[in-house]
């Protein structure tokens, strides 16, 4: 198993420096969120330290550890989906699905382990970074310094490990479980009375809901309740992963879009760019994934910061909380980047042939190349919309308390802010790449 791990490796280098790119940037953002929290376990930290010291890494860390493994999941589940082919014959020679996953496991677990070393590195000059900061501003006594420990940064390394496994095995369970010859089988009958996907939109209810209730536990506090901001945050992390684990239905929304736009322009572009967000959604599903991922929790974060601001939060608690919230944001927009460029990279390079058909049949470069910014750019408006959408709810509550003006939750600077990076992350990779593309496909 090992000796077929390590060739299969060598065939898949792309997937594979994908997986390794997002368990390195995991690996130093955990690692980073552990060595503050040995710091502020040390026994030389200054005690009026120790509860902020030990608080914001734990919350962070909750919070990316969260997200590694969301991002993990997607980037295998995307670069597994080149491998339709090799794993349908692994299992029409008689590999069973979970000797076909154990394999894709050690897989991604020697590339995450290859990251070890440089993550934990890294982690721990990002660590000293954000502890140099925190202290220059005054937020903890100058007694206390950066002192991480061995045993918590290399438990967040084999956190990281742990998380990159557990995603392996759940992003190759569907492909290993799929019939060798489920193409040339008729499809399965459905249950009379039930629908494709309603446990995993009824879980996106439940989570929004959740995410909801969090956020409107505020309006029952003190404006000056740091608890506010405590029950916000992770209000706009659980709406825009719910709204996430609808990528199906905006990837529906935004074929729709394009079906309009296609009967008011008439453009062929147009035109196939529904066709193939109708026929094959999973392409861009990973980018609205993240995108909205993105969206939801950066707007939302800066707009409680700009909340706050407003009101006029200038104490060592408000500092604080600046910092969380403008961390937080920073902490996303790097690891969302990077796992939505991979992503983006993996499911445009897949198309090749596709994109060599289309020239063959007449299709020009220029022609091609808007179909495929069409159809990113209809992924990424319905993203914007419902990122934006979900930020605005979650926030609401918090400017009810902070302001009585529930138009202080839509305040410009902060959406405009995250639309603008996310799309042009998005459009830009998506030209740049489709670009390449499409002219090494064409004849």
């Amino acid at each position: 198993m090992l000796k077929l791990a390590i060739r299969s490796f060598a065939h898949h280098r792309a997937g594979a420096v994908a997986t390794g790119l997002v368990a390195l940037v995991g690996m130093i953002l955990v690692t980073a969120m552990t060595s503050l929290l040995g710091t502020g376990l040390a026994a030389g930290t200054a005690a009026a330290d120790r509860a902020f010291l030990v608080q914001f890494p734990l919350i962070m860390g909750g919070w990316v550890i969260a997200i590694v493994l969301f991002a993990m999941v997607s980037t295998i589940s995307v670069a597994l989906g080149g491998r339709a082919g090799e794993i349908a014959g692994l299992r029409l020679i008689g590999a069973s699905p979970h000797q076909v996953q154990r394999l894709l496991v050690i897989e991604t677990a020697a590339v995450s382990a290859v990251a070890a070393l440089p993550g934990l590195a890294g982690g721990h000059l990002v660590g000293s970074a954000v502890m140099r900061g925190i202290r220059s501003a005054g937020l903890t006594d100058p007694a206390s310094v950066y002192a991480p420990g061995v045993l918590l940064p290399v438990l967040g390394v084999l956190v990281v490990l742990a998380a990159s496994v557990l995603a392996a095995w759940i992003g190759s369970r569907a492909l290993a479980r799929r019939s060798p010859v489920a193409d040339a089988a008729p499809p399965p009958r459905r249950r009379k009375g039930r629908r494709p996907g309603g446990r995993r939109r009824l879980a996106a209810v439940i989570t929004i809901a959740a995410g909801l209730g969090s956020s409107a536990a505020a309006l029952g506090m003190d404006p000056a309740d740091v608890r506010t901001t405590a029950m916000t945050g992770p209000g706009c992390v659980l709406v825009a992963v719910g709204l996430c684990v609808l990528a199906p239905e905006l990837v529906a929304a935004a074929n729709a879009t394009l079906r309009a736009f296609r009967g008011a322009d008439g453009a062929a572009s147009s035109h196939l760019a529904a066709i193939n967000l109708a026929a094959a959604p999973d392409r861009v599903r990973p980018a609205v994934t993240f995108l909205t991922l993105f969206v939801g929790v950066a707007a939302g974060t800066l707009s409680m910061q700009g909340i706050e601001n407003s009101a006029g939060t200038a104490d060592g608690t408000g500092q604080v909380l600046a910092s969380i919230n403008y961390f937080v944001v920073a902490l996303i927009a790097a690891f969302m980047g990077i796992a939505l460029t991979n992503n983006l990279v993996a499911s445009i390079t897949r198309r090749r042939t596709e994109f060599a058909v289309m020239s063959l049949i007449g299709s020009t470069r220029a022609q091609t190349h808007r179909m495929l910014v069409g159809e990113m750019a209809a992924a990424t408006a319905v993203s914007v919309a419902a990122g934006s959408g979900g930020a605005f709810l979650s926030v609401l509550p918090f400017a009810l308390v902070k302001t009585g003006n529930p138009l202080a939750a839509a305040a410009p600077l902060p959406y405009a802010l995250t639309v603008l990076i996310g799309t042009g992350v998005t459009l830009g990779v998506s030209s740049l790449v489709g670009s390449r593309v499409i002219r090494t496909a064409s004849p």
